[in-house]
């Protein structure tokens, strides 16, 4: 039977890492529309721009900035989260490891040596 390696994913982890992917997409997008407002003459995208300024006091630009900022903060605990559990999962096996192989150096030893012969005195 082969021995496979598997990397412990969970659940939570296969959802969080799309999630900030979406999360730091949309932030793009809002970089992308508010570079195009600055550098291109679209009327619409202009009015849009403004009234987006206007509510929430900054540009499509640089609240674009900020989701993205907030995506890769949130990526990046992901990642140290999991990368802690991997860790301690590894450092586990290592020791597993480490204890088997002393068991087998153990038995071999012992199967080597050659068997005392002990007589019994008589009295």
């Amino acid at each position: 039977m082969a021995n496979k390696k598997k990397l412990p994913v969970s659940i939570f982890e296969l959802v969080w890492y799309p999630i900030c992917a979406l999360v730091i997409l949309w932030g793009l997008t809002y970089v992308v529309l508010g570079l195009v407002t600055k550098y291109n003459h679209i009327n619409a995208l202009k009015e849009f721009d403004a009234g987006f300024t206007k509510t929430f006091g900054l540009s499509l630009y640089f609240w674009g900035l900020i989701i993205i900022a907030i995506g890769v903060v949130a990526g990046v605990a992901v990642m140290l989260i999991f990368a802690k559990t991997f860790d301690h999962a590894t450092e586990r096996e290592q020791r597993r490891n480490a204890r088997l192989n002393a068991l087998k150096k153990d038995e071999k030893v012992v199967a080597e040596q050659q068997p005392e012969v002990v007589e019994a005195k008589a009295e």
